[in-house]
């Protein structure tokens, strides 16, 4: 058979592309458990998410700290040993804080789930918080802390957030070394009597998953006895300033960092997932608009991005760039120009065609392995994600057309509510020609 390479294959569209979330199960505790088990290897991966976030500090770092801190020892193992048994039978434990929660993780064989679950959960459950471990893990937030603290793009995220959701607000925090220096061992054990319960336990079990499995579940995490209220779920609203644009000096600084910021819309708006799609042509895929026009055309920047950040009772459109700071107001103005071309005129319908691949391209990769799976449905406990959420996404990805986008971004995209910050060395900033 002869190959043909100077046609290329015809593009066909997907076909239907759904997600069904399993219904839970329920350990003996009362604990639910989300189980996606069609895994064809003998490993599995058991997440829980743990309400207990950035939202429920009452110190900065707090959580990150305390999440860290469980697993420096527990009331059978010390930290050497629990490293020494978990490298041993093969396992590994990964760990992030969220707004609202904090997702523990543990991967491991099958065979070896028995020995390893009990290390885990013995570590959640009854940690013993040595001082020389809790030393070293401020000692090693300190560092990163400090190294981010001389990263542009990071200093104009953290002020961007406190010019959207104001100075108090948890997600506008900008923790300082001092500030982690500060955390004591009564902090972090607060944090863990508050939040480190049973009841508040969501858990996503993936892999190649059978009665074993779930029974070991039960015989360890269902024997967790709850105690106490569970964790209130908080999400405090946005205080935004009058600012619109605001610039901040880092000293030496060789490029400046750009972020602009619009207010959007929740989740669980009907319009939430047309302004995704518009915000991928804007700027969500390598040949969108502000990628073809600032790095490819301009040569601005080496790559340049738009976001749709939605919660439950909010959300806004992210745009961020790193560039030359010569370049810092024609990347903005240009900018502007894109989203006036979208209120504008109509996305062409072959534009439109490729972003609606590239979309759907993206949520068929979730449905390749049970882990994949699962993550998607870990969603649920930390940004606010609904059951049906990915196959009503699906169907709105596949019907909406380009007047719908047009619509939308008269809706949504003002330039006169966008909000700017720059992070630069100011001295080598151009006279604004805005």
């Amino acid at each position: 058979m002869t190959i043909d390479r100077n046609t290329p294959p015809p593009i066909t569209d997907f076909q239907e592309i759904r997600l069904e979330v399993p219904h839970p199960i329920t350990l003996s505790n009362g604990v639910p458990v989300w189980v996606i088990g069609n895994g064809e290897d003998e490993i599995n991966k058991l997440t829980i998410y743990m309400t207990g976030g950035t939202f429920q500090e009452s110190r900065p770092m707090q959580a990150t700290a305390c999440s860290m801190s469980v697993f420096n020892g527990n009331k059978n193992m010390t930290y050497a040993q629990i490293a020494e048994a978990i490298d041993y039978y093969g396992a590994w434990r990964a760990l992030q804080t969220y707004d609202n929660c904090t997702a523990f993780a543990l991967s491991s064989l099958n065979d070896n789930f028995e020995k390893t679950l009990p290390i885990f959960i013995d570590s959640m459950r009854f940690p013993t918080f040595p001082d020389n471990e809790f030393d070293l893990i401020k000692r090693q937030l300190t560092v990163n802390c400090a190294t981010a603290r001389e990263r542009v793009m990071y200093i104009a995220n953290k002020e961007i957030m406190r010019q959207y959701y104001g100075a108090s607000h948890p997600l506008a925090t900008d923790p300082t070394p001092d500030d982690i220096n500060s955390l004591s061992q009564s902090d972090i054990k607060h944090f863990f009597q508050d939040n480190y319960k049973a009841q508040n336990c969501n858990i996503v079990l993936a892999g190649k998953i059978t009665d074993r499995e779930l029974k070991i579940v039960d015989n360890v995490i269902g024997q967790w006895t709850p105690s106490g209220l569970p964790t209130p779920i908080l999400e405090p609203p946005a205080q935004p300033t009058d600012n619109m644009l605001k610039i901040v000096h880092k000293d030496g600084a060789v490029q400046a960092a750009i972020i602009m910021m619009l207010k959007a819309i929740p989740r669980r708006h009907p319009d939430y997932f047309k302004l995704r799609v518009l915000i991928t042509v804007l700027g969500g895929y390598f040949g969108s608009r502000l990628m073809s026009n600032i790095r490819e055309d301009k040569g601005y920047t080496y790559g340049i991005q738009s976001s749709l950040s939605g919660r439950a009772f909010d959300g806004y459109i992210g745009i961020s760039t790193e560039c030359d700071t010569q370049h810092t107001w024609d990347v903005i103005e240009e900018t502007k120009k894109e989203m006036q071309r979208l209120c504008g005129e109509l996305i062409p319908q072959q534009e439109l065609d490729i972003v609606k691949r590239h979309m759907l391209s993206d949520l068929v990769k979730t449905l390749d392995t049970p882990f994949n799976i699962a993550s998607y449905i870990g969603n649920m406990f930390c940004y606010g994600v609904y059951p049906e959420y990915f196959n009503e996404q699906v169907r709105e990805i596949i019907s909406v057309t380009n007047e719908d986008l047009l619509d939308i971004a008269r809706r949504y995209l003002d330039i006169s509510r966008l909000r700017v910050v720059i992070a630069c060395d100011k001295g080598q900033l151009p006279d604004a020609a805005l």
